[in-house]
């Protein structure tokens, strides 16, 4: 019950018990007044009234402080109950993110080795096409090396599906951000429609502490998650800027898709929940890019307004 709901039935309690007892009082004369002179004196009922009300705001003024110490005490109990109650939904939700995770490494354990075998035959398949094209134009070069990202890629996604119970340790160095989003903004540029737009401001931040693969992996996703919100037949703009407060630097991916509910938003970075089942949402991606930012030192947050779109941003260290 609010504190305010208390205190007001406090009061009226008060009053009603005052009214009583002053009710009480005149009767009790009235029946005095009667015993004693056989009929009911005004004056006599005048000064039972007027005792009554004496006696009964000298006793008011006596418990006063008594009343607000119960009130203080019923207040700091409603708000522990309501501090111990909220610890322990966090506490249930992190139980059940945990399970989930634990899950999500014991799946990927399983199929790991069955998708690692094809992988490894790509991977060299690749690295022998680009042999015998190494004389050929600069595009298709840069393509292949496109496809060898992509397969070395789906080896670390791999390996953190594997790792989202006991993480690996992977080296944190300085890192030029710009090349990591040149990377994942061409990446990514392969899976955009003729509806999105992707815009990228001049990067002018200083080195950031971060693992280069991993980061790209992380900005690469938030690319794909937005062109995934792209509404239909509506112009998706995706801008991609950075920019340095103190210590730290934040990158921001934004799009101008169909947004995300204040519901969903709630648990975008539970395991296996996603919003876009329909466009290839696995319900993956969100978890392992924070696990991988918390890892280099970093934060990564999700604010969205539906139907006017959505922004990811990054925060990490200056290297």
């Amino acid at each position: 019950m609010p504190a305010a709901t208390t205190h007001a039935l406090l009061v009226s309690r008060g009053r009603l018990i005052s009214f009583a007892m002053i009710t009480m009082s005149v009767v009790i004369t009235g029946v005095l007044s009667v015993v004693f002179y056989r009929e009911v004196r005004g004056p006599m009922l005048l000064t039972g009234l007027i005792c009554a009300i004496v006696v009964d705001r000298i006793v008011h003024k006596i418990t006063r402080g008594y009343r607000q110490k119960l009130r203080a005490a019923h207040e700091l109990l409603e708000q522990r109950v309501r501090e111990r109650t909220a610890a322990l939904e966090q506490a249930n939700h992190e139980l059940i993110v945990r399970d989930r995770m634990a899950t999500a490494g014991m799946l990927a354990a399983g199929v790991s080795h069955e998708i690692r075998s094809p992988l490894m035959v790509i991977q060299i398949g690749v690295e022998e096409i680009a042999d015998q094209l190494s004389h050929e134009p600069i595009e298709v070069r840069e393509q292949l090396r496109d496809l060898q990202d992509a397969a070395q890629r789906i080896e670390l996604i791999l390996r953190d599906l594997s790792s989202l119970a006991s993480p690996p340790d992977d080296p944190i160095v300085a890192t030029d951000l710009g090349e990591v989003i040149a990377t994942a903004a061409r990446l990514a540029s392969y899976r955009f429609s003729k509806h999105i737009i992707l815009e990228r401001d001049p990067v002018s931040v200083p080195r950031i502490a971060a693992n280069a693969s991993r980061l790209v992996q992380v900005v690469l996703n938030l690319l794909v998650n937005a062109a995934r919100a792209t509404r239909d037949g509506t112009t998706n703009r995706i801008k991609i800027s950075t920019v340095q407060q103190g210590d730290r630097v934040i990158v921001d991916v934004a799009d101008s898709g169909t947004g995300i509910s204040p519901e969903a938003q709630a648990r975008l970075f539970e395991p296996f929940y996603t919003t876009g089942k329909q466009t290839g949402g696995t319900g993956l991606g969100l978890v392992i890019s924070r696990s991988i930012v918390e890892r280099m030192g970093g934060s990564l947050t999700i604010a969205s307004t539906p139907g006017v779109g959505t922004t990811a941003t990054i925060s990490l260290r200056v290297a």
